[in-house]
């Protein structure tokens, strides 16, 4: 009978097995849809992470990317400056925050904050630059194919100006 007991135990054990996450490490792509002629535009898929924001002593907003249970999607707009100007860096970036089974998800305006949708704006324009919370948009994530996705967000910034508003990719997870 104690036999049976621990036959049974070890077969629930055994059957046991946790969600694994499509993407182990990560994945980085260029893009050209809705990129501006004037830059260069890249997609980063970062596994097992989470993002945190946090503020310095002077209230200025950062992130880091530690260790999680998430997926993060990183989209990075860097303009095209000459050299010579050394303020002239520009760069947009949007983070969203995913479950690592990479679900399926439409959301719009503050139900965004359920993936933890984050716009960053990086240049030398006093007053208007850091981390905001997007919560003016829709954001549609859908697997198309076996380990093919489309990420599909259109946005608005009432706090800054803005370049990028609209993002649409589709991607090939290796």
């Amino acid at each position: 009978m104690k036999f049976i007991t621990h036959f049974c135990c070890f077969l629930l054990l055994a059957g046991c097995k946790s969600k694994q996450s499509l993407i182990t490490e990560i994945q980085k792509f260029e893009s050209t849809v809705n990129c501006p002629e004037d830059g260069i535009c890249t997609v980063e898929l970062i596994p097992n992470s989470s993002i945190i924001v946090k503020s310095d002593e002077f209230g200025n907003r950062y992130t880091i990317i530690e260790k999680g249970e998430k997926t993060i999607f990183k989209y990075v707009y860097t303009r095209t400056v000459d050299k010579q100007y050394v303020d002239g860096q520009y760069v947009e970036e949007i983070y969203a925050k995913f479950d690592k089974e990479l679900p399926d998800l439409t959301m719009q305006d503050r139900s965004l904050s359920g993936v933890k949708l984050l716009f960053n704006r990086m240049c030398f324009c006093r007053g208007s630059a850091g981390f905001y919370h997007i919560t003016k948009g829709n954001l549609s994530f859908k697997k198309t194919g076996k380990n093919t996705f489309n990420f599909q967000l259109d946005f608005v910034m009432d706090e800054v100006p803005q370049v990028i508003t609209s993002i649409n990719e589709t991607f090939t997870l290796d």
